[in-house]
């Protein structure tokens, strides 16, 4: 096989030596009042047959490509040309931008100001905020102490009930309660049964009669040893029974006290089954003895503590707010609970009271301070 030669190509023929090449630009710079007296006759030059050029006259050739140029072949470049803005319209167009701007500048500086304003505003709310929590946290805790020191006024005025659950609801008036109860202690406490008991006062709870169990009866005594004693005696393992019919006996205590008990059923229910010894402490609380010695839980961080350090199962109770208690929507409250004064006015030994003139009155009859569950209620003058 032979070499193959790659096949020389022709050589472009090369303009005379006495003609220039950049007289083919003229056509793009003709003027424009040129342009618009030539293209009527472009028609007419285009079917004429040109003149033969020379070297010596390119003339015919340029008119010609002129011609082409102008017509629909390609772009009016003189017309765009003329079409550009100039240096007033660019002077004006600055100027309409700057404005613009400086408008813009402004509006920015109104909403810097504006900005800085809500900032500062924000500041102060934030620091009465913080100040309202914290005297808002202040007063909590305040009203959650008063509530406690009302809770232990309440059990302080029952520390001379008793209450006696079972017994059936037959007598027509509390006075017929009296004998009865004394009996009943009389034989818990292996006395004779016609040793005098000095009571205060004994009566049914404080709800309808109905078909269900029978009503508890709360009684009040003269003395505190004698309830002790006879409290010590319930607590014994033989069943107190009056007629037949079973009998349990209980200390008189305040709904407070009583809904913390129950809330704390959990736990005290773990420690019965550990055999860990505990008693219950006054207001709320309970004291458990452990290992490491007494201790007292009267908050829900100290009952984690309490089952963490004695390793009993986790327990799932919400500690209750004394406060509910002892407020107007506490639980199990109606609105027919708290009835309203009457309006009228009465006149008592030439003194004019008006509904309007004891506010304290109102206030006391949502706190229950009294002996037995009946509420104790401040009557008008």
């Amino acid at each position: 096989m032979g070499k193959t030669h790659r096949a020389t190509s022709t050589p472009r023929p090369q303009a005379p030596a006495g003609q220039n090449s950049a007289v083919s630009l003229r056509a793009f710079l003709v003027p424009l009042t040129a342009t618009a007296n030539t293209r009527p006759e472009g028609s007419q030059a285009a079917q004429a047959t040109p003149p033969p050029s020379s070297p010596d006259n390119p003339t015919p050739d340029t008119e010609t490509t002129a011609e082409m140029l102008h017509t629909g072949d390609g772009p009016d470049w003189a017309t765009l040309l003329a079409r550009l803005p100039t240096k007033e319209d660019l002077k004006e167009a600055n100027a309409i931008i700057m404005a613009e701007l400086q408008q813009v500048r402004g509006d920015l500086q109104g909403l810097h100001t504006k900005i800085h304003a809500v900032e500062a505003t924000c500041d102060v709310l934030n620091l009465q905020q913080a100040a309202n929590s914290t005297k808002l946290d202040s007063q909590n805790e305040q009203l959650r102490g008063m509530a406690l020191h009302m809770e232990d006024l309440d059990n302080r005025g029952r520390r001379n009930n008793l209450r006696i659950r079972g017994l059936p609801d037959t007598e027509d008036s509390p006075t017929q309660l009296i004998p009865t109860l004394t009996s009943i202690f009389n034989t818990l406490l292996d006395r004779p049964n016609a040793t005098p008991i000095a009571f205060v006062r004994a009566h049914r709870a404080l709800r309808p009669r109905g078909t269900g169990p029978p009503r508890d009866v709360i009684c009040c005594l003269e003395s505190f040893p004698l309830k002790e004693d006879l409290l010590r005696a319930a607590r014994a393992p033989t069943q107190i029974s009056h007629d037949g019919v079973e009998l349990q006996l209980f200390p008189d205590l305040s709904p407070a006290t009583l809904a913390f008990r129950r809330a704390l059923r959990p736990l005290t229910r773990s420690l019965q089954a550990q055999k860990i010894r505990y008693r219950w402490h006054f207001p709320t609380g309970l004291l458990v003895t452990t290992p490491q010695g007494p201790f007292l839980a009267r908050s829900s961080a100290d009952v984690d503590t309490l089952v963490s350090d004695l390793q009993l199962p986790p327990v799932g109770l919400s500690w209750p707010d004394p406060v509910q208690f002892y407020s107007s929507n506490r639980p199990g409250l109606t609105s027919d609970a708290l009835p309203q004064r009457p309006a009228k006015s009465r006149s008592t030994g030439g003194r004019r009271i008006n509904a309007r003139t004891p506010p304290l009155l109102r206030v006391c009859r949502s706190t229950q301070v009294g002996f037995g569950s009946q509420p104790y209620t401040p009557q008008p003058l």
